[in-house]
């Protein structure tokens, strides 16, 4: 099959009419620099192109890095097939990430204090005028994903170190009021979390969908529980390198650089059919970017389900 017929195909669907299998990114740069994509294929819009023939979803990662501009999802609606489903991870600074006032836009970081200016900003230090124009832009780029079709549940991811507390829920219910109308799916990291089953109670009143995080099991990292909240279930799979994970400082590609084995990528699947009993569709999102390992257990996850829906 040639490159230009690939690049039209239709998005392919979902395993078991309701699972679908996809990774968190389709532009990282280590990513890109794997074998995934064909060599002739090197605009960023042939890339989502070429991806969407291989993957019915994907998560929107730069999102979560920078307030993008309207005109970035109206161009990924252009480049995607009706069916296919992007996920956005909300702006970190939502969540109480820091965000480098460099990477705002201008027209925002005019609103910040001088002091904040050329600093890295956070929740706690900025004015609710600032605020609120960030949620205005991230709901303008939003918008077309949404109206389009397109849109899957906005993702927001919490730091490892913050534990359970009312005050981290209460702000989870002003994430869905800022969002009327869109999926809201929240991941928790620390292992605190676990052991407070309300929380998951106060997501199923919120309408929120737990995402079930697929981690290397050490003592501060949230297990894997697996449960559902919402009509959507999420997990996302980090890979399961505890070396990585442990070593302080260590980059996000030494921290995600794992890939599954045969015998987990057959309980992963295990996980994905129990899930789809108690949801209407159960989504499947690898993170272990590091040398293309994500789009290659995605693959293999995906044909494992295809061929237990055959039998």
């Amino acid at each position: 099959m040639s490159q230009l017929s690939l690049l039209d195909e239709s998005s392919p669907g979902p395993v078991r009419g309701r699972i679908y299998v996809g990774t968190c990114s389709w532009s990282e740069k280590s990513f890109v620099r794997s074998d995934f994509y064909p060599r002739g294929v090197r605009s960023a819009s042939e890339r989502l192109r070429y991806y969407a023939t291989r993957f019915p979803t994907v998560e929107i990662d730069a999102s979560y890095f920078a307030l993008l501009p309207p005109a970035y999802s109206r161009r990924w609606v252009e480049d995607t097939p009706p069916g296919f489903t992007m996920h956005a991870k909300a702006f970190g600074l939502f969540t109480g990430h820091a965000v480098a006032a460099a990477r705002l836009p201008p027209g925002l970081a005019a609103l910040l204090p001088s002091r904040l200016r050329t600093a890295d900003v956070r929740l706690r230090d900025v004015p609710e005028e600032f605020l609120n124009a960030c949620w205005d832009q991230f709901r303008a780029f939003l918008e077309p994903l949404a109206a389009a079709g397109r849109l899957g549940y906005v993702l927001f991811q919490l730091p490892p170190g913050v534990r359970y507390s009312e005050a981290v829920l209460e702000e989870v219910h002003g994430w869905t009021e800022q969002l009327p109308g869109y999926r809201v799916a929240v991941e928790f990291r620390h292992r605190d979390w676990s052991r407070h089953p309300e929380a998951l109670e106060r997501l199923a009143r919120e309408r929120c969908a737990y995402v079930i995080a697929d981690l290397p099991d050490l003592p501060w990292l949230m297990p894997r529980v697996e449960a559902v909240t919402a009509d959507w279930a999420v997990m996302r799979l980090h890979g399961r390198n505890r070396e990585g994970w442990a070593r302080a400082g260590a980059s996000t590609d030494q921290r995600y650089d794992y890939e599954y084995g045969v015998e987990e990528i057959d309980d992963v699947a295990r996980a994905a059919v129990r899930l789809s009993a108690q949801a209407e569709r159960v989504f499947l999102m690898f993170n272990n970017h590091a040398r293309g390992a994500m789009a290659r257990n995605a693959g293999a996850l995906r044909r494992l389900l295809e061929a237990g829906s055959e039998t």
